[in-house]
């Protein structure tokens, strides 16, 4: 068989462009730090690495979602504790003015204080977030959410409120709606509210409302009337089998007597479930409407305080009703502040669970970065000798082709 030149140095050249190559893939290999580097190196491996880099990259977006999460949160957690700052002064400035000692001139001045408080809470309800939305309009978040009207806050934002990821599996809410913050908070003791009638000429003033025995209460307004300074009453309006007033010949509502009993300055009256304790003197005639709580927001709880404060008290009577007035901002900033506490447990627990979730991420990060590792990372040992090998390979076919290269017809004829 006859080898012609031209084949003997391609043999040659081919020689060494393999070892060339297998030199270089090595050197990319130990520049890299990588064992794969195209799928081919390693099919199984580079299916396996590309698993668990796509998990990796997940996982990453969620810890940037907790990151979100988290400085939302933060910032209203810090929003929520000025408005319990806030609130705490209006508690003091309710009690301040409720002194007997104060003239309507320092009443007035209370007062003032109480509406730059309220004002300091339209800013807080409207606060903005890093990203210029209002933190406290749910979805809504371009929305300005309170507005101040005579009858009190306006809410335009939302109820509904964004989650976002924190796992395939976890979701945590970004924020609070104003709604459920601010809006909605019951009345006095939670289940209904007594108030001195305008038209009362005793001191009489209610302290303090409970419901001992709330079964015994069917959450009808009540009337409680005294028909002596010692001596009270209980009406209530007739009804019919449907929840219906039964009506009198002139069309008025029929009222009936539910409850008697006897009093003492200071002393505690129960009567169908529920519990009231009056202070000073109620006179002859003086009557107390019992009704069940609503909703009212926090803004209109610090208006009523202020007015109630604004308001003449030269007499008995109008102190009194001035202090009742005062007595039950007083209950109602109890429930607001419940508001309030509830909704940052809320908040804190939301802060926890992204705190646990970020641990368990960094867990797994470690794991799959661990196992990512064992399979595309180089083994530097072994490099370094196929290095050498490889070298040793490609400078022995440089040799042989140069070698080659040099031989004439003549060195084959000796």
């Amino acid at each position: 068989m006859r080898v012609s030149t031209s084949q003997i140095y391609g043999t040659g050249l081919d020689s060494i462009q393999r070892q060339q190559a297998e030199v270089s893939r090595v050197q990319q290999q130990l520049a890299s730090g990588k064992r794969i580097l195209t799928p081919s190196d390693d099919p199984g491996g580079a299916v396996q690495a590309l698993q668990f880099k796509e998990s990796m990259a997940r996982l990453e977006q969620y810890s940037r979602n907790g990151g979100v999460a988290e400085s939302r949160l933060r910032q209203e957690e810090a929003v929520l504790g000025q408005v319990m700052d806030g609130m705490q002064r209006v508690r003091e400035l309710a009690i301040q003015g409720n002194n007997a000692s104060q003239t309507p001139e320092t009443r007035r001045a209370i007062a003032t204080e109480v509406r730059q408080q309220l004002d300091q809470l339209y800013n807080l309800a409207n606060t903005r977030d890093g990203n210029g939305e209002y933190m406290f309009a749910g979805i809504a978040s371009l929305d300005r959410p309170f507005s101040p009207t005579a009858a009190g806050a306006v809410f335009n934002g939302s109820a509904q409120t964004r989650d976002i990821a924190l796992s395939d599996i976890q979701r945590v809410r970004l924020g609070d709606s104003g709604e459920a913050v601010f809006m909605g908070i019951v009345e006095g003791n939670g289940r209904f509210v007594a108030t001195e009638s305008a038209a009362n000429t005793g001191s009489g003033v209610v302290q303090e409302t409970s419901v001992p025995s709330p079964a015994l209460w069917d959450g009808n307004p009540r009337t409680l009337r005294f028909t002596a300074p010692d001596a009270w009453e209980v009406t209530a309006v007739q009804l019919d089998v449907d929840g219906n007033p039964v009506l009198d010949g002139d069309g008025n509502p029929i009222e009936v007597v539910t409850a008697t009993g006897s009093y003492a300055p200071g002393e505690t009256l129960v009567f169908e479930g529920l519990s009231m304790r009056l202070s000073g003197a109620p006179a002859t005639g003086d009557t107390f409407e019992v009704r069940p709580a609503e909703g009212q927001d926090m803004f209109a709880i610090y208006s009523s305080l202020a007015d109630a404060l604004e308001q003449p008290a030269s007499t008995g009577p109008d102190r009194a009703r001035q202090a009742g007035a005062i007595g039950r901002v007083l209950a109602d900033l109890d429930q607001a502040g419940n508001r309030i506490s509830d909704v940052r447990s809320s908040v804190g627990a939301r802060l926890n669970t992204i705190e646990a979730q970020d641990s368990q991420r960094e867990t797994e990060m470690l794991e799959m970065n661990r196992t990512l590792s064992e399979i595309e990372d180089l083994d530097y040992a072994e490099a370094i000798s196929r290095f050498n090998l490889r070298m040793v390979g490609l400078e022995a076919a440089q040799q042989s082709y140069t070698m080659l290269a040099r031989l004439t017809l003549f060195d084959f004829m000796r």
